[in-house]
């Protein structure tokens, strides 16, 4: 458990290094958010996942959110590592963004289940909205529930 661990926090740090190294700050901004969450079935199964997300506001137009962390399900860990690009389109006079279309691209090294995935990460949201809390935070929420606090990364 700790190699794979170490994977995560290895590929973290390089995403983080890359985002820092190749990205302007008039292109958008960038965040970053810890998570862990779990869930218990009726049947008394527990899944956990450790997540790191970043959220990249690229342009206008466009938002990529990478997701690296580890799914545990039924005593089996599963590594995630997969990215999605976001088509959004801004509702005028809000923070409230409408996802028109959605790509995801999955490393090979993903081998998490993604019904489990996309059930635990709120994946089925076709709205979301952005709160500034702090001068370098903020809350990205669904319509109903919250998503992610995340705190701002490098993007120059």
């Amino acid at each position: 458990m700790s190699v794979l661990f170490s994977i995560v926090l290895a590929l973290s740090a390089i995403a983080l290094l890359w985002i820092y190294f190749t990205r302007t700050q008039d292109e958008g901004f960038g965040c970053q958010s810890d998570t862990i969450s779990w869930k218990t079935y009726s049947t008394g199964e527990l899944t956990d996942m450790s997540l790191t997300t970043l959220f990249l506001f690229n342009n206008k137009d466009v938002v990529t959110v990478i997701h690296k962390g580890v799914l545990k399900k039924e005593g089996k860990s599963y590594l995630i590592d997969r990215n999605y690009t976001l088509s959004v389109e801004k509702v005028d006079g809000s923070n409230i963004f409408y996802i028109k279309d959605k790509k995801l691209n999955k490393s090979k090294d993903d081998a998490a289940p993604d019904g489990v995935v996309n059930e635990m990460l709120l994946d089925n949201i076709n709205f979301f909205y952005i709160t500034r809390v702090k001068p370098h935070a903020w809350l990205i929420k669904g319509l109903v529930l919250p998503v992610m606090m995340c705190v701002a990364v490098p993007t120059s």
